[in-house]
């Protein structure tokens, strides 16, 4: 179940979880030191179900023979009544030391428990065993995340008892069982995260104990006021819970969500939804948490939705085409802290009712229409602020000094302005912000106010697109926590400072479309730029850089080693609104250039991506053959340089390369071989360069078109070319040569071949002075014959040695030869 907010009866079970694990509270491991120990039958019954399992961490080592774990009751996770001795409660849940295995149906001879938690073992695609139905007595089972699949057994609706049942992500499949909906005494139903189809059972009205029904990521499909009305009965007036997001249900938010005057939580996000969200939500006056986001949504939201939810806490309607329309003067009477508004139609002033709200933690109101400048009351609403996103927005003016708001007071902070208007020097930050991103405005001046984020805090960086100028600061060493900057396309010039291989946690580095200028290497820079061991972006590009490329670029580990990669970090925005310190829905972006044309990576595109770019600099020198170490590598683009020399031969075991972009330089000699091994190549640029030889062949490099070639005057072959001058002088020399040189050495390699055959015959009853001169005689030959000549002759020696091996058997039959020859 996702856990977005309280609930009582989550504390219940936690709280039943620790009765049954204190022996103190109700459950004894034991009744007295010697008078009632484990029942034995139950004792075997968990050693069979222990021997299906693979237990790595030895977790389960207490379940044994020996006459001091004998006693069941005191076996990790086990625990017994302590009245009759029988095993009541099995909770094998660790996600510390997980277990695998066979789902043995031995488990179900514990005919008296109450409690079974076997959430995250693994049971290879196994189904539920039918002998699951014995256990009349249980009241919490949870199955989740255990791999199992197949339908649910018909065995299992005899669990008429059950208060929780937890069946969540597992491969289950088909129609939920009408059955579930006879189990009355259910409290908590969890089917998240299966592949479930068709709607909800007409049975589930009759559960007048459910509080929560989790359906989250399945494959159920129809209208949503079907199945709400399937719903209809005792289990509207006790649901608190209801979670339908990730499916495939269509229609209106209607009128009949009115009848469900407990509800607490409704997520209804990533469906298809359609039309408009009907007035009597505000009827939900116990709602608390309500995602309509990611649908087909449309009409207005106004305060009437909401006139009496002074509870709510939690407020997502993103991507969708809503019009949110309050009154200038409405003052809400709920205090929120997620507000999720992304691409609802919110302006063009700003919405006043945030005013209001002064403890949210997530606000985002992006793309919002909005065309106003920022109010200085917005920056000194919420100190538990963690993620403010106002991007694309057309939102103008200048931004304050943030320093003091009370914005500087959370725990960290990450802010999007991105895409707008905004304009004048940047702003001094809080020293605790996680994330700037203030790419695509106006902003110009120095970039010196960002050093005043000492806190070590900073992840992310963006003041890309704007009009920055000047020197870089050399103030990097106090980002070390730094993922990803990108200063790219402004108007910033001078040397790169020394400071940036402090970065040491940097995976994408942005510098391209600015005035740079110095070496790389120069001083201490090449050093220090190669300490960037988590680097995935690398983009250098449109620079005036000079010097040559430098040959440690071999020790960025993360485009050089298989199975090492940077940290897998959520660029997406958390539906909890839980920072992480990633600034929720910011995203990083690379355009890279290949044949005059940006392509634009960004979200998870970005992150499957391996990119080193330093085109349109001024680097000479040749390609360190070290390059050809970065396995992990997906585009590498050195175009519009001065680099010389040859492309490394070893370039083939690049494997993963898409794209490879060396045109404009002044590269030459033959193309290595090995580039036929780059069988995922798309794209390839070699133009204008000094390239001759053959154009090797193979399977992709054949794919391209002449394009990627030209400009090489030297270089030959398809598709440039029919043909290679060598091909033509091989076509004018006489058609019998071959033939005349094969008959001259035929002659004399026969000759040699049977002289040797013979003498090896001979040296297989020789001593041993004899025996070694003829096989010094043969090595001899194999020695000095060369070419076609030699090649013959030994193949004719060969022959001869098969005779020799003939003759010889023959020899031992006919007793041709005596083992008395002396000489």
């Amino acid at each position: 179940m996702k856990i977005l907010g309280g609930g009582s009866l989550q504390l219940v079970y936690a709280l039943l979880i620790l009765v049954h694990m204190q022996p103190s509270i109700g459950f004894n491991s034991t009744i007295g030191d010697d008078e009632v120990r484990c029942i034995e039958s139950e004792r075997q019954a968990l050693l069979a179900f222990k021997h299906g399992l693979v237990d790595e961490y030895g977790w389960l080592s207490s379940w044994d023979n020996e006459e001091k774990k004998k006693d069941c009751c005191e076996w990790e996770g086990v625990r017994c009544s302590n009245k009759t001795g029988h095993v009541t409660v099995l909770n094998l849940t660790n996600w510390f030391a997980p277990l695998r295995g066979n789902f043995s149906p031995s488990l179900f001879e514990l005919q008296h428990l109450i409690y079974l938690d076997l959430n995250g073992i693994n049971f290879n695609l196994s189904r539920i065993p039918n002998s699951i139905g014995s256990l009349n007595k249980i009241k919490h089972l949870d199955l989740s995340n255990c791999n199992l699949s197949g339908s649910l057994p018909s065995q299992l609706g005899n669990l008429r008892g059950l208060r929780y049942l937890n069946l969540g992500y597992n491969q289950f499949e088909g129609l939920i069982p009408e059955y579930i909906g006879h189990m009355t005494f259910l409290e908590n139903l969890e089917l998240a995260g299966d592949q479930f189809e068709g709607g909800i059972p007409k049975s589930f009205g009759n559960l007048c104990n459910l509080v929560s029904l989790d359906l989250w990521l399945n494959n159920l499909d129809g209208m949503l006021p079907e199945l709400i009305g399937n719903l209809s009965g005792c289990l509207q007036l006790s649901l608190e819970e209801l979670i339908l997001d990730d499916n495939k249900i269509k229609g209106p938010v209607s009128d009949m969500i009115k009848n469900f005057s407990s509800l607490r939580w409704l997520f209804l996000s990533n469906n298809q939804l359609s039309g408009t969200v009907s007035k009597s939500i505000g009827l939900l006056s116990n709602l608390e948490d309500i995602d309509l986001s990611s649908n087909s949504l449309n009409g207005t939201i106004s305060e009437s939705h909401f006139s009496t939810l002074s509870k709510l806490r939690l407020l997502v309607m993103s991507s969708n085409s809503l019009s949110v329309n309050f009154s200038n003067d409405w003052i809400p009477p709920f205090q929120l802290h997620d507000i999720e508004l992304q691409s609802c139609e919110l302006g063009p002033k700003f919405p006043s009712w945030l005013k209001s709200q002064r403890n949210f933690s997530y606000l985002d109101i992006s793309g919002g229409g909005i065309s106003d400048s920022i109010p200085p009351w917005f920056w000194n609403l919420s100190p538990r602020a963690l993620h403010v996103n106002l991007s694309s927005n057309r939102l103008y003016g200048v931004l304050p000094n943030l320093s003091t708001t009370k914005f500087a007071d959370s725990f960290g902070l990450g802010i999007d302005l991105s895409k707008n208007k905004l304009e004048g020097l940047l702003p001094v930050f809080p020293v605790n912000v996680t994330s700037i991103n203030l790419s695509e405005n106006r902003f110009f001046g120095s970039i010196s106010s960002l050093c005043t984020t000492t806190d070590g805090k900073l992840e992310f960086l963006d003041v890309s697109h704007n009009e920055l100028f000047g020197k870089l600061p050399d103030c990097m060493m106090q980002w070390t926590s730094l993922v990803i900057l990108n200063l790219a396309d402004n108007h910033l010039f001078g040397k790169i400072p020394s400071s940036i291989g402090s970065l040491h946690r940097l995976e994408s580095l942005g510098l391209q479309n600015n005035n740079f200028s110095g070496e790389i290497p120069c001083g201490d820079i090449p050093l220090k730029l190669c300490w960037l061991t988590n680097i995935m972006l690398l983009d250098l590009s449109n620079n005036n850089l000079s010097g040559n490329i430098p040959w440690c670029i071999q020790n960025l580990t993360t485009l050089a080693e298989q199975g090492i990669s940077a940290h897998d970090h959520d660029f997406i925005e958390s539906r909890t609104g839980a920072n992480s310190g990633y600034g929720g829905s910011y995203a990083d972006k690379a355009f890279v250039m290949w044949k005059g044309m940006e392509r634009d990576y960004e979200n998870g595109n970005l992150k499957t991506l391996k990119i080193i770019d330093l085109s349109s600099n001024k680097l000479t020198g040749k390609i360190p053959v070290q390059i050809s170490i970065l396995l992990e590598l997906v585009e590498l683009n050195l175009s519009r340089n001065q680099l010389t020399g040859w492309i490394p031969p070893n370039i083939g075991q690049m494997r993963k390369l898409e794209s490879l972009d060396l045109s404009w330089n002044q590269l030459s000699g033959q193309l290595p071989w090995s580039m036929s091994q780059l069988y995922f190549l798309g794209t390839l640029n070699l133009s204008y360069n000094n390239f001759s030889g053959r154009i090797p062949s193979g399977p992709q490099i054949q794919t391209f078109d002449a394009s990627s070639f030209v400009g090489n005057p030297a270089l030959c072959g398809l598709p440039l070319t029919p043909t290679c001058p060598e091909d033509e002088k091989s076509e004018s020399k006489p058609k019998n040569r071959d033939m005349d040189e094969f008959w001259k050495s035929f002659k004399p390699g026969m000759e040699l071949g049977a002289a040797i055959g013979f003498v090896g015959v001979l040296a297989v009853k020789l001593d041993h002075p004899w025996k070694h001169l003829c096989f010094l005689l043969f090595n001899n030959v194999r020695v000095r014959f060369s070419n076609l000549k030699g090649c013959l002759c030994l193949l004719v020696a060969a022959l001869g040695l098969l005779v020799r091996e003939h003759v010889s058997r023959l020899g031992r039959k006919l007793k041709l030869f005596e083992p008395s020859v002396s000489s």
